[in-house]
């Protein structure tokens, strides 16, 4: 065991022995009565329709996909402390959409563009004072690691976390992660497999091993590192203000640190500022790390970001800026969002590695303006606007002529506490084609 791995351990343990020391005394609300248990059960889940629209340039066929699905669910009430859940997701599109692969959405179903259902949640949950530990398939919200519901079905979690809120406003977060399934899995959607299997990189590798961005296929890390799992502690911190810190270890894959705040300012009775900062680092390690080095590449990049935000309370705009950038070179291998965490504050579309490149990311400089109208004020509470102008300039030795500038507008809305919709219309700019493409996804949604 590494001496960062040994650190994480202790760490982790640490954390996991506040959450049990903390309530040695506490009264545990123990209810000895299973059929109150059983009764006292209830069920959860949403149902949710959606369009995704993508008119593409460069001679590519255009899509045009409907989804349906959600979920449903059961959870039982508390018996000494102890509850079950489970939940069964599915996306379907009922023949609806085109036979042809190449004319549906890379994300509404499977890899194979394929319908599919999935029991995305079975767990034990186990509530002692301020302490919870969930045991089994969950839904997981955190910077790096995310379920991240961008179409129908979320990313799902397999493994046991660990939360603590014994201190005010504050949240302590041990867990090992152990699989994932759902849209930012590499391997596949619909099956929960190895955190090291389904890690998304920017390598590309040939059936024979070798390194090559042309003809090869993104890198399955298992078949470097093993089936293996994330060891993840956190410490989030929020009131007026907010911090937090995360570290991701990934065994013989890879270890990213994470930490970002969030600070306002009340400027008159009016005007609220509001300003942000963020960073990660990403290193490879144990296996992943000497196989790369065999190669001359790394995994050792920082990503770093500011943001500020003025909002005016009675007319309803606000006003945002944000900076992003990454570091590396042309030998540096990048994992951006590779388990379904985006906390990036200017988001970007996945950019591919072309000839003989490794990463088209990195050294890039991202900047992002929007201007928000929240309708409230005018009457129409729980709808708003955001209109954004993004631009993404691309390390011309790394990938040339391929900066891409994106123009967006979100709509949101509430109709009911239940009931909700969002519409999100991008154009996007390049003289790259494979990022010149104008998109539409548009969603209703429906929870009980």
């Amino acid at each position: 065991m590494t001496i960062r791995h040994k650190n994480i351990a202790l760490l982790s343990t640490l954390l996991i022995g506040l959450t049990i020391d903390a309530h040695a005394d506490t009264n545990i609300i123990r209810n000895d009565n299973i059929s109150t248990a059983l009764e006292s059960s209830h069920i959860f889940g949403y149902t949710k329709a959606m369009y995704v629209g993508d008119d593409k340039k460069g001679g590519r066929l255009n899509q045009s996909t409907l989804g349906f699905g959600g979920k449903i669910g059961i959870e039982t009430g508390s018996y000494y402390g102890l509850s079950f859940k489970g939940a069964w997701y599915t996306t379907q599109d009922f023949g609806r959409n085109s036979t042809n692969p190449k004319k549906i959405d890379a994300y509404m179903f499977n890899l194979n563009k394929k319908p599919y259902s999935v029991i995305g949640e079975s767990q034990i949950q186990l509530n002692f004072g301020k302490n919870t530990a969930i045991l089994g398939r969950q839904e997981i919200s955190s910077p790096l690691i995310d379920s991240y519901e961008y179409r129908i079905i979320p990313n799902l979690f397999q493994g046991l976390t660990l939360t603590n809120k014994d201190f005010d406003n504050t949240t302590l977060t041990t867990a090992y992660i152990s699989k994932m399934s759902g849209l930012d899995g590499l391997v596949s959607f619909s099956d929960f497999r190895s955190m090291s299997q389904q890690a998304y990189t920017s390598l590309m590798l040939t059936p024979s091993g070798a390194v090559d961005a042309k003809n090869g296929e993104t890198a399955d890390l298992s078949k470097i590192a093993g089936n293996h799992g994330v060891i993840l502690a956190g410490f989030s911190y929020k009131k007026e203000h907010a911090l937090q810190f995360w570290n991701y270890y990934g065994i013989n894959t890879l270890n990213t640190f994470y930490f970002d705040g969030k600070f306002k300012y009340k400027i008159n009775q009016n005007l609220l500022a509001g300003f942000d900062f963020q960073a990660y680092h990403v290193s490879a390690v144990g296996k992943t790390k000497r196989y790369l080095a065999q190669h001359n590449l790394n995994a050792d990049y920082w990503l770093s970001g500011v943001k500020t935000i003025l909002n005016h309370s009675p007319s309803g705009w606000g006003a945002a800026f944000a900076y992003n950038q990454f570091t590396g070179n042309q030998h540096t291998v990048t994992t951006n969002g590779n388990w379904g965490g985006y906390p990036e504050f200017v988001g970007m579309p996945y950019v591919y590695p072309e000839n003989q490149g490794i990463s088209g990311i990195a050294r890039s400089h991202l900047t992002k303006f929007t201007i928000s109208l929240d309708l409230g004020p005018y009457g129409f509470k729980d709808k708003n606007f955001i209109f954004g102008h993004t631009r993404i300039n691309l390390d011309e030795s790394i990938l040339a002529g391929s900066d891409i500038t994106i123009n967006s507008l979100i709509y949101k809305a509430k109709f009911t506490p239940q009931l909700s919709t969002r519409m999100a219309i991008e154009a996007r700019n390049s003289g790259n084609a494979r990022y010149n493409n104008k998109f539409i996804a548009m969603s209703l949604r429906y929870d009980f």
